[in-house]
């Protein structure tokens, strides 16, 4: 009896760290898609987010009757109104600040989630572009792969 004590130790045994691994292994298994679900919902709101933006500057240079400028960039956009006249206007040199509805005049790009190329969009006081063609901008997010594009129309400023 004393030597069967003696080889009774404590710790797990082969088949319960199996049965572990094994359910470890089967949450993963229906995690991981559900995770990547979530990075694409943000990236695709965040798309949103920016042309319905780019969107309302363009309603605000018409409201205003004011020059609205929307700073496209890598991973922010920044919304910025001309104060002066209309007519005294230089292209692209919008001082103000352009409060959106958030509160703030800058979005940010989740993680991994870039936009391209760099474009400074100018409004003018009737809704248009105050560039020659239409700007064609890519979303891409990295942590999916996946990439998407919309356009601001050059004669209406309509974004799709």
């Amino acid at each position: 009896m004393k030597g069967l004590q003696s080889r009774v130790e404590g710790g797990f045994t082969l088949v319960e760290l199996v049965t572990v691994m094994s359910l470890i292994g089967i949450m993963a298994f229906f995690a991981l898609p559900k995770l990547t679900q979530v990075m694409a919902l943000q990236s695709s709101g965040y798309k949103d987010q920016v042309m319905a933006t780019i969107d309302y500057a363009r309603k605000i240079a018409v409201a205003q009757r004011r020059h609205v400028c929307v700073s496209i960039a890598a991973s922010t956009v920044t919304v910025t109104s001309d104060r002066g006249l209309p007519v005294s206007h230089v292209n692209g040199t919008c001082a103000s600040t352009l409060l959106l509805p958030s509160g703030s005049n800058v979005i940010t790009a989740p993680k991994n989630v870039t936009l391209s190329p760099v474009v400074l969009l100018d409004f003018d006081a009737e809704g248009r572009p105050v560039m020659g063609a239409p700007a064609t901008i890519t979303m891409t997010d990295a942590s999916v792969s996946q990439s998407s594009t919309f356009t601001v129309e050059a004669e209406s400023g309509y974004v799709h």
